[in-house]
């Protein structure tokens, strides 16, 4: 009995394994998502921990709100765009069960569309500071409906995210309250890490740190960039990685 269920345990593991290596080569038949390389600005090296010599990158995204000064929700992200991505939004949101309705629901998965240096990193920029130039401009439930309104495959990334509504009652948490509330959504692209194999994993391993508070990445110029492609099946793996020549100060003056 205990063979068999070692045997049992053993199948399902090759199994599962067998599985995640023909997604993976499945994902990979066609970049449909697009490609683009990215720098240091979007793709931010997780610290090591421990002994691990698993190297990540934390994807780092922004999006155009309301008020483009500030960093809140997106913009384009209304009870309008939020119907369409399959929410009940018949709620008004005067009723007295508004919060209660908006506030049980839950995230939805859809397809996003990732901007790399587009209109939206231009606005915020002329704004705010931005450190990222990778914007979340729209999201839909049909990838194939996205790419024909989004056809540069790199420009605009199509990836896999979630959506949750909300009610904001603020501009800002140090605004007053809005004389009517808005209906919005909180959005996030998923996964938020990519794994960087071997060998290019070898080129970033200078780079890495344990330091957890990521003071020095908004700060400093980019000192790689990453070519990623999002495949058949919307998911991200690495192609390439290359150093930046960082430019001297003397060169900046210039």
């Amino acid at each position: 009995m205990r063979r068999t269920l070692i045997l049992a345990t053993v199948g399902v593991v090759l199994v599962a394994n067998a599985w995640v290596l023909i997604a993976a080569r499945q994902n990979r038949r066609e970049p449909r998502g697009g490609t683009v390389e990215l720098t240091e600005r979007e793709l931010r090296l997780a610290p090591m921990l421990g002994e691990s010599t698993v190297t990540l990158l934390n994807l780092a995204w922004d999006v155009l709100s309301e008020k483009p000064r500030d960093q809140g929700p997106p913009a384009w992200l209304d009870g309008k765009k939020l119907a369409e991505l399959g929410f009940d939004c018949a709620i008004p949101v005067t009723s007295p069960t508004a919060r209660r309705h908006y506030g049980s629901m839950s995230a939805r998965p859809v397809f996003l569309v990732l901007e790399y240096e587009g209109d939206a990193w231009q606005q915020a920029h002329a704004q705010r500071k931005t450190t990222t130039r990778l914007f979340i401009v729209d999201a839909g439930r049909d990838a194939r409906n996205l790419r024909q309104r989004y056809p540069d495959t790199a420009r605009h990334i199509l990836a896999r995210g979630v959506v949750r509504p909300f009610l904001q009652d603020r501009e800002g948490p140090a605004d007053t309250l809005l004389a009517v509330p808005r209906l919005r959504g909180w959005v996030q692209v998923l996964p938020g890490q990519i794994f960087v194999p071997r060998p290019h994993s070898r080129l970033l391993e200078k780079f890495q740190s344990h330091d957890l508070s990521g003071r020095e990445e908004a700060e400093r110029e980019p000192r790689f960039a990453v070519t990623v492609s999002w495949g058949a099946n919307h998911e991200p793996w690495v192609t390439a990685v290359r150093q930046l020549a960082l430019e001297t100060p003397a060169k900046k003056a210039e």
